[in-house]
């Protein structure tokens, strides 16, 4: 399985850039993973996400995602033309989706939006399938944010990634022997 989360860089120091990140979870350690992703929320916390986290906090959720047997996959962007990010979603995902067929991924969960969003995501896996863009259609199912720990490996992916290109590459290099990357 894989879980995906998206993140847009800094518009200040890294702008235009789209980042999909994939967690690829085998099924029998979901359970597991998912039980012990969530022990990392801190008391009141619904999910976790990088964005808010402190450097100590970062650096300890670092430390435990490092350790778990979990393969990422990102998909990045670098948009000169500064496209509406909805196409850069787009194209960023069409590519995710052939990565994650090859790779055997027959269930995709992406952390839910805007209904329409979900939608416009729905309708670009039935457009990439009738026009054999892609060689099998995976189950995708939209799922929110709080509700589902494996998400929250997908963000933690893409915060680091995104620390790393506004100069703090520390968390990046811990997680980088894992992560197959695809620039776009």
């Amino acid at each position: 399985m894989a879980f995906v989360d998206e993140s847009e860089s800094n518009s200040q120091l890294d702008p235009d850039v789209y980042i999909l990140a994939a967690a690829l979870v085998h099924g029998t350690a979901c359970e597991k993973i998912r039980a012990w992703v969530d022990g990392l929320r801190l008391d009141g916390q619904r999910k976790l996400h990088w964005a808010k986290e402190s450097a100590s906090r970062r650096d300890g959720i670092i430390r435990a995602v490092e350790s778990l047997d979990v393969l990422y996959l990102v998909v990045l962007l670098e948009d000169i033309c500064a496209s509406p990010s909805e196409r850069r979603r787009r194209r960023c995902l069409e590519r995710l989706l052939r990565e994650l067929i090859q790779a055997g991924v027959r269930h995709v969960v992406l952390e839910a939006r805007e209904r329409t969003q979900n939608k416009r995501d729905l309708d670009l896996l039935t457009t990439l399938a009738s026009r054999h863009r892609i060689t099998a259609r995976p189950r995708v199912d939209h799922v929110a944010g709080p509700a589902e720990p494996l998400l929250w490996l997908a963000d933690v992916l893409a915060g680091a990634l995104v620390a790393s290109r506004c100069g703090d590459p520390g968390y990046w290099e811990r997680l980088a022997t894992s992560v197959e990357i695809h620039r776009l």
